[in-house]
């Protein structure tokens, strides 16, 4: 068995964060676009179906559709300290993490619970300027916090905006590494380009000594993604939420993977599983990587060797 470390490992979801995923996808018309793609793995996860919940929430309403869920949710619970065990029968060494509201204190007691087997992500909104450069810093300083993670379609500002600037110049002074969003979003409250991985290209220009992982796979301009790293010694690339097997199924658009994999970013490429919103369990979608025409260094590195090189200072704290 394969050691590994997972750039995105999701905790089980509650009842009230599978309550308000579902609700954004199914009754948020903005977010309407994950309701396909996403949404009915949610569902799946708690032995309810898209058209149970369709039918629920036409005859009941929204808080039929609550009722529904959250009864579902409980009754289906695994519990954290269930699925920590289970990655230690699965290989996995350690991951990185976030509550599911992106509650940085809840993140932090998460992570201390098991500070062998979790880090932790910190979310803060750049347009909340010196505030959220403060709350960053408490996040790693009093919390324990590993890394700031910037989803463009949450904050509306590609990664290149001035008001993220402050934030990376804090990371570089703390010493932690950044993960990016950068891919396609199904969101109708933002462009569909805004996480388009040209945006880090100037990120990374700016700052050569912050340490980046862009991450969620750059689809659908995924040779633009794989690119950065070649350009980019503190870039490092994820294909979270999207499962390493597309990178085997011809016309998917992540082909290229198979190549450079192999290639020129044999020690760019890291796993990140984010098993919650695929509704793909995690030993799965590592299963997936052992599938794929890599040779076994390759997959060392992917699942491995490259996120340890990343997080190396971390790791020695």
């Amino acid at each position: 068995m394969r050691k590994i470390i997972d750039l995105c490992l999701d905790m089980p979801m509650g009842a009230a964060e599978i309550a308000s995923m579902l609700s954004a996808m199914c009754l948020d018309p903005s977010y309407r676009g994950y309701k396909k793609s996403y949404g009915a793995g949610v569902a799946k996860q708690i032995g309810l179906t898209i058209d149970e919940i369709d039918r629920v929430y036409a005859e009941g309403g929204k808080e039929a559709f609550l009722a529904l869920v959250n009864d579902a949710a409980e009754k289906n619970a695994v519990t954290q300290d269930e699925f920590i065990r289970h990655l230690d029968d699965i290989g996995i060494e350690w991951g990185i993490t976030v509550d599911g509201n992106h509650d940085n204190r809840k993140t932090a007691e998460i992570v201390r619970a098991h500070p062998d087997k979790l880090k932790g992500f910190i979310f803060v909104d750049p347009n909340k300027g010196e505030q959220a450069v403060r709350e960053l810093e408490t996040c790693v300083k009093e919390y324990g916090l590993h890394a700031l993670y910037l989803t463009a379609f949450r904050t509306h500002l590609t990664a290149d905006d001035p008001k993220n600037y402050p934030l990376y110049a804090k990371c570089i002074e703390l010493g932690i590494p950044v993960h990016i969003y950068s891919s396609l979003n199904l969101s109708k409250a933002v462009p569909y380009d805004i996480g388009h991985p040209r945006y880090i290209d100037k990120v990374a220009r700016d700052f050569p000594e912050l340490k980046i992982m862009a991450g969620v796979s750059g689809w659908p301009w995924v040779l633009d993604f794989l690119a950065l790293a070649m350009r980019h010694e503190n870039l490092y690339l994820n294909f979270e939420t999207h499962a390493p097997e597309k990178m085997a199924q011809r016309g998917s658009g992540y082909e290229p993977y198979l190549y450079y994999g192999e290639r020129n970013l044999k020690e760019r490429i890291c796993f990140a599983s984010n098993w919650g919103t695929q509704s793909i369990p995690v030993e799965d979608l590592v299963a997936q990587v052992e599938a794929l025409p890599f040779s076994d260094s390759a997959k060392d590195n992917i699942l491995y060797n490259n996120a340890k090189t990343f997080y190396e200072e971390l790791c020695a704290r």
